[in-house]
């Protein structure tokens, strides 16, 4: 398995048979080679493998109408149920919360969000991995008391439901914008899920915050966690 940093919540894991790509976003970064800006080719789109492009929700940080230009015989697009796209294919499968799809040997479970849309746990080739979307703690600076229980009651009842998988690699947020309480979402996904490496996402070009986050949690858990130094990064290989 081999996990490439897109950028922001972006993602390319690659299994032996099969390819996924997630949450794709391509904003203004300018830098002479498309790999150092996080972004993608119609050609680097493998043909001998089979590809799988999620897209957990219709946020611009999530869903770039660019991956359709990815379409291929080989390529499938999993679409949370209201996004839309001018042009129907039949190769893009449209879910909603809490659905189960199976396509080939690739099992797709979703799971909800705190936010907009889906989150994801794929299971294929003995390994069981999870994007998270915009499901976290959204704890915000500047919301009432009860803004911040109902977002806590949210999040902690969301996560309840993904107990019962084991999870090999987990996408999760750990976004700098909630200032002090950045780490809480993560903090409370590992303890609870228990994945086997936790990546953050979600943080733009914030990359000191992987660090912080690892730096966090160095007493509390044995997790690997991995952090994030720049797009295009091979972060993972095994």
């Amino acid at each position: 398995m081999k996990i490439t940093y897109l950028f922001h919540s972006g993602f390319m894991v690659e299994l032996d048979n099969n390819l996924f790509i997630f949450d794709y976003f391509k904003d203004n970064c300018k830098k002479n080679r498309y790999r150092d800006c996080g972004q993608l080719k119609p050609s680097d789109i493998p043909k001998d493998k089979n590809v799988y492009i999620f897209v957990s929700h219709g946020h611009y940080d999530h869903f770039d109408k660019e991956i359709l230009t990815f379409n291929a015989d080989n390529v499938n697009y999993i679409f949370y149920k209201e996004i839309r796209v001018k042009n129907e294919q039949d190769n893009i499968y449209y879910m909603n919360p809490y659905e189960t799809l199976i396509i080939d040997d690739i099992n797709i479970k979703t799971y909800g969000s705190t936010d907009e849309g889906i989150s994801f746990l794929i299971s294929a080739e003995s390994k069981t991995i999870f994007h998270a979307g915009d499901l976290n703690w959204w704890h915000w600076e500047g919301e009432t008391p009860d803004e911040k229980e109902y977002a806590k009651k949210a999040f902690l009842s969301e996560i309840e439901k993904i107990t019962e998988n084991n999870i090999d690699i987990a996408f999760f947020p750990v976004d700098p914008r909630l200032e002090h309480a950045y780490y809480m979402g993560g903090e409370y996904f590992i303890e609870k899920i228990k994945p086997k490496i936790f990546i953050p996402m979600h943080f733009q070009d914030v990359y000191d915050v992987t660090d912080k986050f690892k730096k966090h949690m160095i007493n509390k858990t044995d997790i690997e966690i991995l952090t994030i130094r720049e797009r295009g990064e091979i972060i993972y290989k095994d």
